[in-house]
């Protein structure tokens, strides 16, 4: 008895050091497993308090799902250790946590697997006797992958003399892998290398996309089909631009469910609709709405990982895990973009407004100018709204307009903000 008693005594005292060396702000991953399923969201730790052993956080999305759990899975970066943590309150945004002795300090990654759904879209791409072969990824950690595969493929991959894990997800990897064991429907392999953290995150935080009906957003089908349409005339229009062929060619790719894609469309979606109900959508004002939907993230279409940070405190929380030039690139993104709409239109100058203005915040803290609210053009507003809301149903998997309403409210102010979270209640 007195030795386990040592051992348990030992392990909270390393697992409290390990809490006290966490900085205010630093970014933490946790999990929640609703139905049997592992849903991922982050935030950044906003206070720690050892006495009561108390967890603060705060969160950037508060998933659905959450009300209903008693417990979470809580890592933060930079550390090897995942905590097992009671949850006591939830108000706004700042999740309250109890702490306990339910603590891995050193994680088995290798043993941790990720299950993901067909309907999650991961992929791999393994070179297989010189060729690249995609498959669908049925689970996954950072030493190891089991990939749905058919007969005649696994043939292809036991006649190899060498495989090579060549991209996961959207990121290009270069890892020689080998078999561990195959069925009828999946093979196993362990990789020579691990893949690195920040790229084995960006993998599983891919939020799942599941295709939302257009006519969520709409309830005159005259105005969808006219919505729809002149997507179709954008995309037609871009492609013709020399700047851009590339740019769209590299749209049309399908990688780990063409996150680029499906997020422009959605954001045409509910930018067009929301405008409708504020009355501030013209035939030239929706056009602007739908060009600047594909025009926002041009700047990252070689790489979508830069899409999916939010904003400059976000980027500031993480460009430690980005190379100088990944950078580099995230910081060019609005001004780029606001470049491409001056040549892509002979009208563009509102359309460059929201482009140059779309990763400021109405506090102040974003980029490139750092303008709060009242500098803020109407139809940025929108848009930035809009991409929130994006956002939001993609790590949200049972979203409502009334819910993120609710959280959209704690982070927007300002009177144009307020005029279109009630056109968002209007929607629900």
């Amino acid at each position: 008895m007195r030795d386990s008693k040592l051992r348990l005594t030992r392990k909270l005292r390393e697992i409290k050091a390990m809490l006290r060396s966490v900085p205010p702000k630093s970014e933490l991953a946790l999990w929640i497993h609703p139905d049997e399923r592992r849903i991922l969201f982050t935030g950044t730790l906003h206070r720690y308090d050892e006495d009561q052993d108390l967890l603060v956080l705060e969160l950037k999305i508060v998933p659905a799902a959450l009300s209903d759990l008693d417990s979470v899975f809580v890592r933060f970066s930079g550390t090897s250790g995942v905590a097992k943590c009671r949850i006591l309150t939830l108000k706004d945004n700042l999740l309250t946590l109890q702490t306990s002795e339910e603590m891995i300090l050193e994680e088995k990654r290798s043993h941790r697997r990720i299950h993901f759904a067909k309907e999650d879209r991961k992929t791999a791409t393994l070179e297989i006797l010189g060729a690249e072969v995609n498959f669908r990824v049925i689970n996954a950690s950072r030493s190891g992958l089991k990939l749905e595969s058919d007969s005649e493929t696994k043939v292809r991959i036991h006649a190899s003399p060498s495989l090579r894990l060549k991209r996961l997800g959207d990121a290009p990897t270069d890892l020689e892998c080998h078999i561990i064991r195959s069925d009828e429907y999946s093979i196993a392999l362990r990789l020579e290398t691990e893949i690195p953290e920040a790229g084995f995150l960006e993998f599983i935080r891919t939020p799942v996309f599941e295709r939302v009906d257009p006519e969520k957003f709409f309830q005159d089908q005259e105005y969808l089909e006219t919505v729809q349409s002149n997507m179709q005339d954008t995309i037609e229009r871009l492609e013709k631009l020399p700047k851009l062929q590339t740019a769209m060619k590299t749209l049309k790719v399908d990688r780990g469910g063409n996150y680029l894609r499906t997020h422009i469309d959605l954001l045409c979606y509910v930018s067009c609709s929301l405008g409708r109900i504020l009355g501030w959508v013209t035939k030239k004002t929706l056009d602007k709405l739908i060009l600047s939907a594909y025009l926002h993230d041009i700047r990252y279409f070689e790489n979508p990982k830069l899409a999916r940070i939010r904003g400059l405190p976000e980027f500031e929380d993480m460009k430690s895990t980005l190379t100088s030039e990944e950078c580099k690139i995230f910081l060019e993104g609005p001004i780029y973009s606001s470049l491409m709409a001056r040549d892509s239109t002979e009208d563009s100058i509102d359309v460059e407004r929201i482009l140059i203005q779309q990763k400021e915040r109405p506090d102040g803290r974003g980029f490139p100018e750092g303008v709060d609210f009242k500098q803020l053009y109407p139809l940025s507003c929108l848009f930035m709204v809009c991409h929130s809301f994006v956002d939001y149903v993609y790590e949200t998997p049972e979203w409502t307009f009334r819910e993120f309403s609710k959280i959209a409210k704690t982070m927007y102010k300002g009177p144009y903000f307020i005029k279109i979270l009630e056109a968002f209640d209007e929607l629900s």
